[in-house]
C-alpha cells in the first residue's frame, strides 16, 4: 500500500507506540480503541507521456480482447481488431484519453489494543485496514471483480515494551528504515507532498505513479526491536525472512510459483528485477534486514534529528535455464543518511540514500549500476496553518538495462546507448498547505509535479518506444480527519 512516510496509517500506531513506553503504574487488562482516518480529495490531473514509436496512436483506445469482426476492423497478427478505425490493426499497446478531474476517498480504520502488566511491561496490538489500497480495479468484461473499496489489512502486529528495555514489534509493519526511524523526510505539508496522495490520482500511463520512498519499502512480516533513548541516541533493527506479508503469501501448493514468498529459487526471477511493482515482485527478497541509529535532541531551542541506516539482504535465484539455480540478481545493499532541524515553527530536512536497488525497490541485476536518491524539504507552522515544499530526485539503472545471460554470466550492452543502457531519472516537486479547522480535522491544498525519463524503454506496457518521457501535474484540495 502506498502511504505517506509516517503517514495516516501509522499516525495512530505511532501515538500508541509513544504511549507504550510510559511507565506502568498498575496492571491493566487489555483495552480496545478504534482509530483511523478519513480523507477525501478533489484532483485536477494532467498526465502525459511521449514515445517516438510511430506505430502508437495516443488518444485512441484499443480493446485488448479479440472481436468477431462485426466492428468492420481488421485483425492484427494476434487476432485483435481495432474497432474504432476500420481496416487498421492494433499496432501496439492500449491507449485511452483520461479525464482531467476526479474525486478519491481514502478510509482507514485501526484497531488498537493496549494493556499493562504488573511487571511494568506494556503490551498491545495494532491492526490497520485500508479501503482504497487496490491499484485500479480487477475487471472481467464490464463487471468489477475487485474494487478499490475492498478492505485490505495493511499493518498488523503485536507489541511489547518497557521504558528500560525498549520495544519489540512482531507482524506486518514498516521496518526501522522503512518509516519508523528515518530523518530528513519533510511530509507534514499538504497530504505529504511528493509522498502524498497524488499517486492515487495517477495511472501507469507513463510510469509516473509510484515513488521509491522509505515507507514504500513495504509491511512484509518481520520482527522489530527499537531501543530506549540514551542521552538522545537510540537504535533499531528489523528482520524479515522474505518479501511476503502475513506469511505463506502466494504459496497455494508445494509447487512454488514466482509469487510465493518462501520460494528462494524460481523460473523468471530476474524478470522481477525489471518489473518489481508487478504482483510477486517483492517475493525476490530473501533475509531482509534493516539497521538504524538515530539522535534526537535540542540545542538553544533548535530541535534536531539525524539518522544513519542500512538496508540489506539476499535475493532469490533464477531457475530459467534447465532448472539450474543461478544467481542473476544482487540483494539490497543500501545506505541512508538523513537530518532535520526545527526552530520557531520552521523545519528543514534532507535525506540521501545510495546502493544496490532499482526503482520501486526492485533488486538490481548483476552488473547494474547503483541507485541513489536525494530528498529535500522545508515547512513552516504558525498556529493552525502549515505550509511547505519538498523535492526528490532519483537515479536508477532502469528497465532498459544490460542483458544478463544466466548461463555464461556475461553482460550484453543495450544497443540504445554506447556502453550500456541509459539510466532512469525521476524527480518530483511539491508545494502544499494545511489548515487545522478543528482537532484532528485539516483542510488541505497541494500541487505536485513529477517527471520520469528513460532512454530505450517506454514505461507503457505493450509499447516499444525509444524514449520514455512522462510528466504529471496534479492539483489537490480536500480534507483529512484523523481520529
Amino acid at each position: 500500500m502506498r502511504k505517506i512516510l509516517l503517514g495516516t496509517t501509522a499516525v495512530v500506531s505511532a501515538a500508541f507506540g509513544a504511549a507504550v513506553i510510559t511507565p506502568a503504574a498498575a496492571q491493566d487488562a487489555p483495552t480496545v480503541r478504534i482509530g483511523g482516518a478519513m480523507q477525501v480529495y478533489y484532483g485536477l490531473i494532467q498526465q502525459n507521456g511521449a514515445s517516438s514509436n510511430p506505430g502508437n496512436t495516443p488518444g485512441v483506445t484499443f480493446n485488448s480482447t479479440p472481436f468477431n469482426g462485426s466492428s468492420g476492423g481488421t485483425a492484427n497478427a494476434v487476432g485483435i481488431v481495432n474497432p474504432l478505425i476500420p481496416g487498421v490493426a492494433n499496432s501496439g499497446g492500449n491507449f485511452a484519453r483520461l479525464g482531467k478531474s476526479d474525486f478519491i476517498s481514502l478510509p482507514t480504520v485501526s484497531v488498537l489494543v493496549s494493556g499493562k502488566s504488573a511487571l511494568g511491561f506494556q503490551y498491545g496490538a495494532t491492526i490497520t485496514i485500508g479501503f482504497n489500497t487496490q491499484e485500479g480495479n480487477l475487471s472481467i468484461g464490464n463487471r468489477v471483480g475487485v474494487g478499490r473499496g475492498t478492505a485490505v489489512a495493511d499493518e498488523a502486529y503485536l507489541e511489547l515494551a518497557h521504558p528500560r528495555f525498549g520495544q519489540i514489534r512482531a507482524g506486518d509493519e514498516d521496518g526501522v528504515m522503512g518509516g519508523l526511524m528515518n530523518s530528513g523526510f519533510i511530509t507534514n505539508l499538504g497530504s505529504g507532498g511528493v509522498y502524498g496522495v497524488w499517486e492515487n490520482f495517477q495511472t501507469r500511463q507513463n510510469g509516473n505513479r509510484t515513488q521509491t520512498g522509505a515507507a514504500q519499502l513495504g509491511d512484509n512480516t518481520k520482527v522489530i526491536y527499537m531501543s530506549p533513548q540514551f542521552f538522545g541516541f537510540d537504535f533499531g533493527v528489523s528482520y524479515a525472512p522474505n518479501g511476503g506479508g502475513f506469511g505463506q503469501s502466494g504459496c497455494p501448493s508445494d509447487t512454488a510459483t514466482s509469487g510465493c514468498d518462501r520460494a528462494y529459487a524460481f523460473r523468471g526471477a530476474t524478470g522481477f528485477a525489471i518489473a518489481p511493482a508487478q504482483s510477486g515482485g517483492p517475493m525476490a527478497r530473501r533475509n531482509e534486514f534493516q539497521v538504524a541509529a538515530r539522535y534526537r535532541g535540542s540545542f538553544a531551542g533548535v530541535g534536531v534529528a539525524a539518522t544513519v541506516g542500512y538496508i540489506g539482504g539476499g535475493t532469490a535465484r533464477d531457475m530459467t535455464e534447465g532448472g539450474q539455480q543461478v544467481r542473476t540478481m544482487n540483494g539490497h545493499d543500501v545506505w541512508q543518511f538523513g537530518a532535520q532541524a526545527s526552530y520557531l515553527g520552521v523545519t528543514l530536512g534532507a535525506n540521501y540514500q545510495f546502493g544496490d536497488y532499482n526503482f520501486f525497490w526492485g533488486n538490481p541485476v548483476r552488473g547494474d549500476r547503483n541507485g541513489q536518491s536525494l530528498n529535500l524539504g522545508a515547512s513552516y507552522t504558525a498556529g493552525p496553518i502549515t505550509i511547505g515544499s519538498n523535492f526528490v530526485t532519483h537515479l536508477y539503472e532502469g528497465g532498459s538495462r544490460n542483458t544478463f545471460n544466466p548461463l555464461t554470466g556475461a553482460l550484453t550492452p543495450n544497443s540504445v546507448a554506447a556502453g550500456g543502457a541509459a539510466r532512469q531519472r525521476r524527480w518530483a516537486w511539491a508545494v502544499g498547505g494545511n489548515y487545522r479547522l478543528a482537532p484532528g480535522l485539516d483542510l488541505i491544498a497541494e500541487y505536485v509535479y513529477s517527471s520520469v525519463r528513460e532512454q530505450g524503454r517506454d514505461l507503457d506496457v505493450g509499447r516499444a518506444g525509444v524514449q520514455a518521457r512522462g510528466q504529471s501535474n496534479v492539483f489537490i484540495i480536500g480534507s483529512r480527519l484523523a481520529f
